[in-house]
């Protein structure tokens, strides 16, 4: 039996975008029951639906307001996080002002009483250090500052989750396996040394066989090398720059004067 107000939920999460950082492009209430935030990166639409099916529930929710985050680019593996920040603070601001029943997180399973969610987006009450306080805040060094309405980072909650998410239960299991979702980034080898692309690597071969005509003996090394290395332009560029300056000693006469000066100055 609650009426919902669309417009003063849009105007809460506004503010809570701008606090992120986020540029508000335009505030767009289409109906009592639907409004679109709009910003240069993204589109976020709340809907209130009445009697929505919730799989998790054996009653239909009397009243169920959906979050959908649109991307306006491809969405890439490092926009996975920053979305699901984003929604993680709205929700938490829309359920310090609405007071839910439940909470739905990303996947359909993944359903938090009201409670469970509050404990999941806040930190533990912490104590501060002495040496750290100034000598005005030393009288109130006993009391306990609270963080209970400081969202934390999406780390943080990760990690909040991983201790407390340990049984079997599947609405848990489905939680933590969405905020375990492209956190680990893929190896980087930093041995393959080979161009990315292949007209780099036909560049690297047409400069191989270029330098054969001039010194035969540094092609063929660097013939071997593009075999088991790989292809690399840049060593190849500074094989034949450093091929090209020795041959233009010995072209002019001046190998010797080369080598006693750089002699010279290794010392």
């Amino acid at each position: 039996m609650r009426a919902f107000d669309i417009v003063m939920i849009g105007n809460r999460v506004c503010t809570t975008l701008d606090r992120l950082g986020a540029q508000i492009g335009g505030l767009s209430v289409q109906s009592d029951d639907r409004i679109t935030i709009r910003t240069p990166d993204f589109e976020l639409c709340i809907d209130n639906k009445a009697d929505f099916h919730v799989a998790t529930l054996e009653r239909p929710a009397a009243h169920f307001l959906a979050l959908t985050l649109t991307r306006f680019e491809p969405t890439g593996e490092e926009d996975g996080p920053c979305n699901q920040s984003i929604m993680a603070h709205v929700l938490q601001t829309l359920h310090r002002s609405l007071s839910p029943d439940y909470v739905q997180w990303i996947d359909p399973l993944a359903l938090l009483s009201s409670a469970d969610f509050e404990m999941a987006t806040t930190m533990p009450e912490e104590e501060p250090m002495l040496e750290q306080l100034s000598c005005d805040d030393c009288a109130g060094a006993t009391k306990i500052m609270s963080r209970r309405h400081i969202l934390p980072s999406i780390e943080e909650t990760n990690l909040m989750l991983q201790a407390r998410l340990r049984s079997g239960d599947p609405v848990e299991g489905a939680l933590r396996a969405t905020f375990r979702k492209n956190q680990a980034a893929p190896r980087i080898s930093t041995d393959d040394i080979r161009e990315k692309t292949t007209p780099l690597r036909l560049t690297v071969w047409l400069l191989t066989i270029t330098l054969g005509l001039f010194a035969l003996p540094m092609a063929a090394a660097l013939t071997v090398f593009n075999l088991l290395r790989g292809e690399n332009l840049r060593l190849t560029s500074q094989t034949a720059a450093l091929t090209g300056t020795f041959i233009a000693f010995q072209t002019f006469g001046t190998t010797a004067s080369a080598m006693s000066a750089l002699q010279s100055m290794l010392g």
